[in-house]
């Protein structure tokens, strides 16, 4: 079967590896530093802007921006030097990562701080800390204490944020049906070949009210791209229904 089309437009993309098995793949303090290194060097190369990451011992999930239609260059050079010298370092052979990285492209500065936030916990939710603030690999660390490789983050968003105000809205609760709303926004469609992200949401096209022109906006909305079933979904009415308007 070929490989699903990746997105690879300009903007906002959670990413996330894990090693092969579940496997450990940062080792010891050195790993974590090479393993940083590395994604500085694809930051100047390829124009990136890192904003929060989060090394885990056996995955890691990177927030990043890019500019151009490059993210699958940088992250095959990420992975594949990291991995050569992983395997260098400890004479092993054969695969460090699960296969190709993992992907989601972020909407709007909603969906930036969501999967920030949940970036940020992953230490806290994989019982690794019961302080998130005491976890060394990740951004919040090096923001709070202007850690070794805090240079990283000179262009971040979340220095937008105090210390105190980043720490705190990481430390508060988050919902799994919070962090769902970016796996299924924004909508992407398969159009000639190409994958298409629709950027307007659905429910833009009825904000004013559902009932005001509904006909017409639902017009809009399967022209735009939304399939009837999506939009007999959010308006809760049959697909029988939206097939006769339309």
């Amino acid at each position: 079967m070929p490989r699903p089309l990746r997105i690879t437009e300009p903007g906002y993309y959670h990413v996330i590896n894990r090693g092969v098995e579940r496997r450990i793949v940062f080792q010891d303090e050195e790993d974590y530093d090479i393993f940083i290194k590395i994604i500085k060097d694809i930051t100047k190369e390829y124009k990136i802007k890192l904003h929060a990451y989060c090394l885990m011992n056996n995955h890691y999930h990177l927030l990043m921006q890019t500019t151009k239609t490059n993210i699958s260059d940088a992250l095959r050079y990420l992975n594949s030097t990291y991995s050569f010298l992983f395997n260098k370092k400890y004479h092993r052979s054969g695969h460090l990562w699960q296969g190709r990285f993992f992907s989601n492209y972020l909407y709007d500065d909603e969906h930036f701080w969501i999967i920030a936030k949940y970036i940020e916990r992953n230490p806290i939710k994989a019982n690794i800390v019961k302080d998130v603030k005491h976890y060394k690999y990740q951004s919040l660390f090096q923001y709070l204490y202007n850690y070794k490789h805090f240079d990283m983050l000179q262009d971040s968003k979340i220095l937008q944020m105090s210390k105190d105000d980043y720490l705190g809205f990481i430390n508060s609760e988050m919902s799994e049906e919070y962090l769902q709303k970016v796996y299924t926004e924004p909508k992407k469609i398969v159009r000639d070949d190409d994958i298409v992200i629709l950027t307007k949401r659905l429910e833009d096209f009825f904000e004013n009210d559902r009932d005001i022109n509904r006909i017409k906006n639902i017009k809009k909305a399967y022209d735009y791209g939304y399939s009837k079933s999506d939009i007999a979904n959010f308006l809760n009415m049959s697909r029988s229904t939206i097939s006769r308007y339309l």
